[in-house]
Parts: structure tokens; C-alpha cells; sequence
């Protein structure tokens, strides 16, 4: 008997010591913890500059503060493996968390990446990764939004006052590819659900600049297609049902205003002198959705502000909005080379135009204390709001010994605010980071590791 028991316990020790022997098995991302507390912006850097790289070459870095690039360091819990995460996308939510869509990951000793097919919530301070079930939201899988981001096409995701993030996603329908919006509660994080706000019959437009907003009660306005019947806009209502815009309206934005309320903003040809009309206000969402056009605030000018562009289904604006962080001015960009601007005060609803230097600007923008800050000819182009002055800042950087690999970047803040460019160093081919303080023109330049020049570049920090 002692014999058999002594067997037996053998036999159990061996399947135990087989089972634990095995350090791969039952591995989840959501043990991993990311380093990312100080990072004001992170990086994928890769061996393709200008084209996406496969996961295989690329790596997360981050850059802090003081404008330093580290790789970012992500480990997991209880042990000293070190993890290599590689995120399909970098979508920031607030300033607790970022969203990252479908990480491929490099355990420790392996070459190969491995995707378990879920997205990841990621807690900035803690570094806390919270899954969202790929095998529940398989639509959530499919968030590359590259080609539109290239485009111009703001693929950001948006939060309401509630709590709530709003997010775009492929899927499809009918056999074809289509884009849509998911919400889901920014709580209760290890039971992630999520909702569809958009109907299939109402599939959001590929390459509208502004797809969709989302106000501070969470009702939902997009831009979509229709076959045979073309562009339209179409308000989800966030106590439910929705509302269609007629084409008449003429809408080519929209935008939160100062009271968190969604606002329009309508385009119209004046035939007998030729001018352009913008019109812009305020909806009022209840049981029904009401506006009033002939009572909106206007401008007319010769000013061209929203872009026409055609498709096989007629043709359709895209604009340059951008709301500064009083959070009452909102600035609509000229697409002619005026470089003119309509300003819209939300808070006293009032509508002006002011004029800048006209010329070819570059397309980045910059915002810093109520400011919009624009680059032509090696200088910044500077326009305070508030002060309503313009003022141009020479940038002190000889670009004559560089090529660009990258076109500028923005990191947007109160304070600090900068304008960053890849380049390319002519005497000795070094890869540069050349960070330009928007306020004073001053420049700095890093040598980030060579082999690694950026190909994602997104602000996480404030």
C-alpha cells in the first residue's frame, strides 16, 4: 500500500513539475505593466521612415519632458521578464488612460510576436493594461487607420462628460469593409463593455477630415455616405433615436462649444456676388433636435474655407476647425492661400474674420495659451486671440545641412508647446529630432538612436 500511495504521489508531483515547467502557458498581457508615468509622448520607431513597418522592426519608445527618447520598458508583474509590446495604434483618451488596439508582443528570448487578438486600456500613472475581449468585440480588432490619418482625417477617439469614450472601427456588413463608432464606460475596467453607436444603414464616411464629435452629454454627430443618395449628417441622440440633417442645411462642420452643447457649422453660396456664407450654431437636443439657420450668427467673405472634394458619389467639404483651450474659441482655417481665419466665440456668439500673412503655410498647426501658431519659410507665424496680435518668430535652425525624413509634428500644451521635425543630417547622414519652441523659436536637436527613426509619433502628456 505504501508502494502504491508513494507511486501515486510521484505521479502527481511529475504532472505538476511538468505543468509549472512550462512558463508560457496561460500568459496574459493584463500582468504586464507598462512604464510610461513620465512620457509626454511615445514613439514607434522602426527601419521605414516613411512607409508603416511590419511589428517585427519596430519598438516603443517614449520622450519625456526634457525631450529625452527611452525605449519603453514593460515587465511582467512578479518577475524580471521583460516584455517588448508593440501597439497597432496609440489612441489617448484622457489624462488617465490611452487605448491601444491590438498589441503584438516579444516575450523574452523570442523573435517571433504573438497577438492574443484583444485591445488594451492602459492606465498612464500605473501602467496597468486592461483588456477588452478581441473574441466578444471582433470588430475592435480592426483600428488602423494609417491611410486616413495621412489624409488628414482626425481618427481621434472623444469622451463626454459622463464618463464615456467613443471610438472608431472597422467591420464589416453586407461583405463590405465599413467604419463605425464604439462606446464604452471608462469604469469597471476588469469587465470592459462596449456598445454601438452607429447604425450599418449609416456607415461613417472613410475620408472626412471630422468623421464624428461627440458632446459633453454624449450625443454623437457624424458624417456618413449613402448609396444614391450621397453625404449626409446624422445625430445620434444619447437618450436614444436619431435625427437626419437635410442636405439643404448645408453643414461642413461641427464642434463642442463653451457650454458643452454641439454646435454647426453651415456653407452656402451667394450667387449674386459670388461670396461665400458661413453660418454657425447651436443644437438643442431633447425629445426632438432643434436649430434655427436663419437666426445663426454669419459671415460673408470671399474666403474660402471648407475644401471641396469629389467623389463617384458628388462632392464634399473637408475643413480645418480647431477650438483653443478656453474652450470658447474656435478657429476655422482658410483652404486658400489667404491663410484667413473665421473666428467663432461661443461663449458671446460672435463671428468675426481676421487675416494672417498670406503664402504657402505648412498643414501643422499648433495651440498654446490661446494662441494658433503655423510654420512658412523657416519662421512661426504666430496669432494670439486673446490679445489679437500676430507676431512671426524666426526659427533659429540652419535646415540648409538637413533633408526632412518626417514633416512636423505637434506637442500641444499650456505651456512649452513645441514643433517637431525628422531630418536627416547631409554631413554625416545622422537621423535628427529637431524640437522648436513655438513661443521663441529656439531649437533643439536630438540624436535619437539611428537605426530607429520614427514612423509614429503621438502626445500623451499635457
Amino acid at each position: 500500500m505504501k508502494r502504491i500511495i508513494s507511486s501515486v504521489l510521484l505521479l502527481i508531483s511529475l504532472i505538476a513539475c511538468d505543468k509549472n515547467s512550462d512558463p508560457y502557458k496561460d500568459f496574459s498581457l493584463s500582468s504586464v505593466r507598462m512604464d510610461i508615468a513620465d512620457a509626454q509622448m511615445l514613439a514607434l520607431c522602426g527601419s521605414e521612415a516613411q512607409t508603416k513597418s511590419s511589428t517585427d522592426d519596430l519598438s516603443l519608445f517614449k520622450i519625456d519632458k526634457e525631450g529625452n527618447m527611452t525605449a519603453v520598458r514593460s515587465m511582467v508583474d512578479g518577475t524580471n521578464e521583460e516584455v517588448r509590446l508593440v501597439p497597432e495604434s496609440i489612441w489617448p483618451l484622457n489624462d488617465e488612460y490611452i487605448l491601444c488596439p491590438q498589441i503584438t508582443y516579444y516575450r523574452s528570448g523570442e523573435d517571433w510576436g504573438s497577438s492574443d487578438g484583444n485591445s488594451y486600456l492602459i492606465n498612464k500613472k500605473s501602467g496597468r493594461m486592461y483588456v477588452i475581449d478581441g473574441n466578444k468585440y471582433p470588430d475592435f480588432r480592426n483600428t488602423d487607420f494609417s491611410d486616413q490619418i495621412k489624409d488628414g482625417v482626425d481618427v481621434n477617439p472623444r469622451t463626454d462628460n459622463l464618463n464615456n469614450a467613443y471610438c472608431l472601427v472597422r467591420y464589416s456588413s453586407s461583405g463590405s469593409s465599413q467604419m463605425g463608432i464604439y462606446k464604452f464606460a471608462l469604469e469597471n475596467f476588469d469587465n470592459i463593455t462596449m456598445q454601438k453607436v452607429n447604425l450599418d444603414q449609416f456607415p461613417i464616411h472613410w475620408h472626412a477630415s471630422h468623421p464624428f464629435e461627440v458632446d459633453a452629454m454624449g450625443n454623437c454627430l457624424t458624417f456618413v455616405e449613402v448609396d444614391g443618395v450621397g453625404y449626409k449628417n446624422i445625430l445620434y441622440k444619447a437618450t436614444g433615436g436619431l435625427y437626419e440633417f437635410p442636405q439643404s442645411d448645408g453643414i461642413i462642420d461641427y464642434f463642442v462649444g463653451y457650454s458643452g452643447k454641439m454646435y454647426c457649422c453651415s456653407y452656402s453660396k451667394i450667387q449674386q456676388s459670388g461670396n461665400n456664407q458661413y453660418r454657425i450654431f447651436s443644437l438643442e437636443i431633447g425629445v426632438e433636435v432643434s436649430y434655427d439657420l436663419d437666426y445663426a450668427v454669419l459671415k460673408e467673405t470671399q474666403t474660402v474655407y471648407p475644401q471641396s472634394w469629389g467623389s463617384s458619389s458628388g462632392s464634399y467639404y473637408r475643413c480645418k476647425l480647431y477650438t483653443l483651450e478656453n474652450g470658447f474659441i474656435h478657429v476655422l482655417l482658410a483652404t486658400d492661400d489667404t491663410n484667413n481665419m473665421l473666428v467663432y466665440n461661443s461663449k458671446d456668439n460672435t463671428i468675426r474674420e481676421v487675416g494672417f500673412l498670406p503664402g504657402e503655410m505648412e498643414d501643422v498647426v499648433g495651440i498654446s495659451n490661446n494662441c494658433i501658431y503655423r510654420i512658412m519659410n523657416n519662421s512661426i507665424y504666430k496669432y494670439d486671440f486673446m490679445a489679437e496680435e500676430k507676431s512671426v518668430i524666426p526659427i533659429d535652425f540652419d535646415f540648409s545641412g538637413c533633408a526632412t525624413y518626417r514633416d512636423w509634428d505637434t506637442y500641444n500644451a499650456p505651456q512649452g508647446s513645441k514643433f517637431i521635425l525628422g531630418a536627416i543630417r547631409n554631413s554625416d547622414m545622422a537621423r535628427l529630432r529637431i524640437e522648436v519652441d513655438m513661443e521663441t523659436g529656439k531649437s533643439t536637436v536630438f540624436e535619437d538612436a539611428q537605426d530607429r527613426p520614427i514612423v509614429t509619433l503621438v502626445q500623451v502628456g499635457s
